[in-house]
């Protein structure tokens, strides 16, 4: 490779990093609701793809344009401006992430299997040494000698993904060619080595430059942005005005969008917007980055990622939101898939520890390299025919098996399943298949074949297939497994629990004002709130949003509500309080009591039809219990109870007497074919 080459290679690595920091600037700026609403972009994850957000910048400006037209206008603008590739900011977080993906390269398990097998003499070290030269050696190429006029040849699909609010669309975000990266990596190491890597190494060390750099970038840019932006505020700032300049030349109006994009105009604001990002990256992260390394090489990441339904994706959002901690159980993971040939493990706990969570978070770990089903009684999900189907699809259009449609039979019962993991084992080339399987006892059992296992679970797995698969401390009918009792890690938990409150309480000035006005320390607050909440998060998430909302303000320390009943407790006697016409409160009540019996997520309008109530007022019955509930993002919005131990309180015989609500007459009602499809089995 000649210098020549070198330089070039640098220039579109700068060149690529310009475009993907302006991408992900731009689309996090507009992605408000507030911006998603006047955009049309009304939704969940989907609606804020990187078509959605080129689309509705393209279709407010002047000039007629499509969002691949606006992509590659801005792109070829933008890598014409002589100040970009100089600018030594940008080389050096380009420069920063490449030397991270060496570090980690260096360290892994592959990288010492490709020495073990080829006999080459501790290539990790020669690896080691290049990460930490990196900076020296990469800002030291000399581009002067660079050819401009090849550009970036930036593909459209790419584009795409680069300006998407989403991370995980950002995932699939490549960048340059192995082959760019394999001939680059030689000429790059001379300095440190004097002579060439092995052909093998060179091939492993660029496939994974090839698929983590721009991950690894964008997780510099937002670790500095959550370092107060010390190395790379200013220089995202000056992308930001550049681009903004190029929009307004294309005739953006003044309008919500670009209101948006000109609010952003200091470094605090800059940082503010990358602080937007998914804590979910490819690549850096603070807390899992060791984990995410070690569970990678399990799968393909190289591979397309496997079609997760809508409904398990809106759950996989709501649950890693905030996600703290956890390592000890992804650890325990990661060593039954390196110490078994294949097998099941279960993953046991009490209501609200964080099962859902932390399985949620396995798939992102995993980067959606596995089969994902989570049962929800709230979404009525709860029968093995959705799991046989959900999962059946994911095989066969992940793995490209040739079945044009799902057999008549594929969800009678295992046999199909079964069939496709046998035809799936052989293909996965000395990776593992992960089937990740949530909330096994919100599953109606009683809907199955006598003696079977709970969702038709294959008793035996091929080779190198796994189940990963969660329930609370009941018994099922189910393969022989591997248990983790998370019940049994109180210190772990304790630990994560405390350091859960302490995020949160850094990142809500409410919560710091609540502390300051009872004159507490934090450490005082986070002890006392940890204790109180017995390693729950969903009491935490539940106490920590009332604070923070203000719902707390009339409340100490000492009053807040010890365990998760206790908070519901609580709640239910703040709502009696709050209501004193006992006509108007048994109506409230009734509404929510409707909830817990429909067995799928129900529009306004359909409760209101049911309760016989006016929609308008059912919408402020519906805010009142809001914490409790899941709302979906259609439009109008579909509502369902969030958590099952909530559901499992307001069924407590005490409760219901108190309540003044007949669920008999609820049942009855519910029974009339009209509301069949409420409740009833499709």
């Amino acid at each position: 490779m000649s210098l020549i080459d070198l330089a070039n290679v640098k220039n579109r690595v700068i060149g690529w990093s310009a475009v993907m920091a302006i991408g992900q600037v731009i689309s996090n700026a507009i992605a408000t609701p507030a911006t998603q609403a006047a955009a049309g972009m009304m939704g969940g994850p989907i609606a804020l793809g990187g078509v959605s957000i080129l689309a509705a910048i393209a279709g407010s400006l002047a000039e007629t344009m499509t969002a691949d037209e606006l992509a590659n206008r801005m792109t070829q603008r933008l890598i014409k401006n002589p100040s970009i590739l100089e600018n030594e900011d940008l080389i050096k977080a380009a420069g920063e992430a490449i030397g991270y993906i060496l570090r980690e390269v260096a360290s892994s398990d592959e990288l010492s299997a490709i020495a073990e097998t080829q006999k080459l003499p501790y290539p990790e070290t020669a690896l080691s040494q290049l990460a930490e030269k990196t900076p020296e050696y990469w800002l030291d190429i000399n581009t002067n000698t660079a050819d401009l006029s090849r550009g970036l040849n930036i593909p459209e699909d790419q584009l795409t993904l680069i300006f998407s609010a989403d991370a995980e669309e950002f995932d699939r975000v490549t960048g340059l060619t192995t082959a760019d990266w394999a001939t680059f990596l030689n000429e790059f190491a001379a300095p440190s080595k004097g002579k060439p890597f092995d052909a093998e190494i060179v091939e492993f060390v660029a496939d994974k430059l090839y698929a983590t750099f721009p991950k690894a970038y964008r997780q510099v840019l937002k670790l500095d942005a959550a370092n107060g932006g010390e190395k790379f505020a200013v220089m995202l700032l000056n992308l930001h005005q550049i681009a903004l300049a190029q929009l307004r030349d294309l005739g953006l109006p003044n309008g919500e969008i670009l209101q948006k994009l000109e609010a952003v105009e200091t470094g605090q604001q800059i940082c503010q917007v990358m602080g937007k990002l998914s804590a979910i990256e490819i690549g850096i992260r603070s807390d899992l980055g060791q984990i995410q390394t070690s569970l990678e090489r399990f799968v393909d990441i190289s591979a397309p990622r496997l079609p997760i339904p809508y409904e398990c994706e809106t759950i996989i959002q709501g649950r890693t939101q905030d996600f703290t901690g956890r390592e000890f159980v992804f650890a325990a993971i990661a060593d039954f898939l390196q110490n078994n040939r294949k097998g099941y493990f279960l993953l046991e706990a009490d209501p609200g520890v964080g099962k859902s969570s932390i399985l949620a978070q396995l798939v992102l770990l995993l980067n959606r390299r596995c089969v994902a089903h989570f049962n929800s009684q709230s979404q009525g999900i709860v029968r093995a025919e959705q799991f046989l189907e959900n999962a059946c699809l994911q095989l066969i259009r992940g793995f490209q098996l040739s079945y044009p449609q799902l057999p008549e039979n594929a969800t009678r019962d295992g046999n199909f399943l079964s069939r496709l993991l046998g035809e799936v084992s052989p293909k996965l080339g000395g990776k593992k298949l992960i089937l990740v399987v949530d909330a096994l006892d919100e599953v109606e059992i009683s809907l199955q074949g006598r003696g079977s296992n709970i969702l038709y679970l294959p008793d035996a797995l091929p080779d190198n297939v796994y189940f990963i698969v969660s329930k609370q401390p009941k018994t099922l009918p189910l393969p022989n497994h591997q248990v983790f009792d998370l019940m049994q890690y109180s210190t772990e938990s304790l630990a994560d629990v405390q350091l859960y409150i302490d995020k949160r309480t850094s990142n809500s000035a409410s919560i710091q004002s609540w502390i300051n006005r009872q004159n507490l320390q934090r450490d005082q607050f986070v002890a006392a709130v940890a204790q109180k909440s017995q390693n729950n998060f969903m009491y935490l998430r539940y106490v920590l949003n009332d604070i923070d909302s203000g719902k707390y303000s009339d409340v100490t320390l000492e009053d807040l509500p010890r365990e998760l009943e206790g908070y519901y407790e609580k709640h239910w006697a703040r709502m009696e309080m709050a209501v004193k016409d006992q006509e108007l409160r048994r109506r409230k009540l009734k509404v929510i009591y409707l909830l817990t019996k429909t067995r799928k997520p129900v529009s306004c309008d359909i409760l209101a039809d049911f309760a016989e109530e006016d929609a308008g007022d059912l919408h402020k019955v519906l805010d009142d219990w809001e914490q409790f509930l899941r709302r979906s993002g259609d439009s109008p919005p579909d509502y369902s109870i969030y958590h099952a131990s909530f559901q499992r309180f307001l069924h407590r015989r005490d409760v219901v007497q108190q309540s003044g609500v007949s669920l008999r007459d609820i049942e009855t009602a519910i029974s009339d074919n009209l509301w069949e499809n409420l409740y009833g089995d499709e």
